[in-house]
């Protein structure tokens, strides 16, 4: 390996700990209370280090959902991609959304810290905006084969897709919310049972 190659794939290495060190003081203290300086210690950086891949607060905080909307979209991809029927891959998606208590609960603490960022900075607004784009067509695609497998009722698949991203945060919400010793996949069952008495023939 040439000495550069090497020296890029460290830097790399350094970038990555950061942004994942940054998630987890998110999910931890939530956005407001998460510093550089924290952050650098999570990771066990330097904080000159630090600012040199992440000048300001803000800029990690960008990667920090970047990187977590590109781990879920690549999730998504992956479990899909291994499924031929729609209803499977409707199913599958349920699965990974609704995933366990402890993942759920980071991803939506992050998530919903995110989404109230977006709502008062552009560029924040325009990677969800990316991200929300995405599952859209993700849904609309599933929907699409649904019907042409005869799997699905003939719905329009734009509104359907809508709905899908609708009941599933909002699921989420109700769960992330509602009784602590509520378990997650009572939630995914019942959105589960609402989108199939919804798309099922």
């Amino acid at each position: 390996m040439s000495p550069r190659r090497a020296n890029l794939e460290l830097a790399n290495r350094r970038r990555d700990a950061l942004i994942k060190a940054g998630y987890a003081e998110i999910v931890e203290k939530g956005i407001e209370a998460v510093t550089i300086d924290s952050v650098v210690a999570r990771a066990g950086s330097s904080k000159g280090g630090a600012l040199y891949y992440f000048p300001t607060k803000e800029g990690l905080l960008f990667c920090v959902l970047e990187w977590l909307l590109r781990q879920l979209n690549g999730t998504l991809h992956e479990v899909l991609q291994a499924q031929e029927s729609a209803r499977w891959k409707l199913v599958a998606e349920l699965e990974v959304l609704f995933h366990s208590a402890e993942v759920n609960r980071r991803f939506y603490l992050v998530f919903f810290d995110f989404v109230s960022l977006g709502g008062r900075q552009e560029r924040f607004r325009t990677l969800l905006e990316s991200f929300f784009a995405d599952c859209h067509h993700r849904d609309m695609e599933i929907v699409e084969l649904g019907i042409r497998q005869q799997q699905f009722r003939r719905v329009n698949p734009h509104d359907t897709a809508s709905t899908i991203r609708a009941l599933v945060d909002g699921f989420c919400l109700q769960w992330l919310l509602g009784p602590a010793d509520a378990p997650i996949e009572t939630y995914r069952d019942r959105c589960r049972a609402v989108l199939g008495a919804y798309l099922l023939r």
